[in-house]
């Protein structure tokens, strides 16, 4: 079963533009990936308006946001934990030989075919009561997630390939992370929701360069971070990513882009106060990601 994790300190797993499981959230969390896509194919400059590229273009927004989404998705918003821990507390293998589980014919109760069947009996009873009435859904998303996911890295190339197995394996260190108790961790929902889409965009046309990394994993600091602003700590990252990211173009002699990115940085900290007492992290990310999102593009057109 899925939780609305959307509290001051959890988002919902961004993405949702192209879902194979449906949730509802905000625009801004749907157009997080896609919107991360169109950055790193905007930095990587070899986007040639053809044909071939619009269809390599979709390939990978449904693969980051279709596949990579879902399985983000069905994994993080999920309570993994719970059923687990019922599992201990399930009906033990003699109790569960009154179940539905038919009995072969000439076993013995004390012979390995009962035993096997109170064991089957005891899963039968655990899946019927808690895995699927809390897991089921994502367990089916996944089911259809993963081998699209795998079709469609291996249609766009071998570093799709390998960045889908490993956003697959960011997924679940974000699981464990919160052990598996469905509560997204902000910054992993940004590094797959920002860092990796918008690598895979560059690389899906061009060899990925340092300055589009960099950027890429910056603005992930202020991602993920908008949810920790009541925090000193939150707040500090929140702003300095941003700021990084400016004195970055700085350094590669683009002021003007650099100078767009702290005046696009201002609304942003003029709303932090309101972040102490009065309005939750979700006020203030529903406010200002559009202000962080004009960002990412503006230092993507100016790699």
């Amino acid at each position: 079963m899925q939780k609305d994790v959307h509290s001051e300190c959890s988002p919902l797993p961004s993405g949702g533009l192209i879902r194979l499981q449906a949730r509802a959230t905000d625009l801004t969390t749907w157009l997080a990936p896609t919107w991360a896509v169109l950055c790193g194919v905007v930095a990587s400059g070899r986007f040639s308006w053809d044909g071939q590229d619009w269809l390599r273009l979709a390939l990978l927004i449904l693969l980051v946001d279709g596949g990579w989404g879902t399985i983000w998705s069905a994994l993080g918003a999920t309570d993994w934990a719970t059923p687990l821990q019922r599992w201990r507390q399930s009906p033990s293998d003699e109790e569960a030989d009154n179940t539905s589980i038919a009995v072969l014919p000439y076993t013995l109760p004390d012979a390995p075919g009962g035993r096997v069947r109170r064991v089957l009996g005891r899963l039968h009873a655990w899946w019927r009561d808690e895995a699927r009435p809390n897991c089921g859904s994502s367990l089916q998303a996944l089911v259809i997630a993963l081998p699209v996911t795998a079709l469609l890295g291996a249609l766009l190339g071998p570093q799709l390939l390998l960045l889908s197995l490993a956003a697959l394996a960011l997924s679940q260190l974000g699981v464990l992370w919160e052990a598996g108790r469905g509560v997204v961790p902000p910054g992993w929902d940004a590094l797959i929701a920002v860092t990796w889409p918008w690598l895979a965009g560059h690389v899906a046309f061009g060899p990925v360069t340092l300055p589009s990394a960099g950027l890429a994993a910056l603005f992930a600091l202020s991602w993920g971070m908008a949810w920790r602003t009541r925090s000193n700590r939150g707040r500090a990252v929140a702003a300095g990513g941003q700021l990084l990211a400016a004195a970055s173009l700085v350094a590669l002699r683009r002021p003007f882009p650099a100078g767009a990115l702290f005046l696009l940085l201002v609304p942003q900290l003029a709303l932090l106060p309101w972040t102490r007492t009065d309005h939750p992290a979700t006020w203030y990310v529903r406010y200002t990601r559009p202000w962080l999102m004009a960002a990412m593009a503006v230092a993507a057109f100016a790699l």
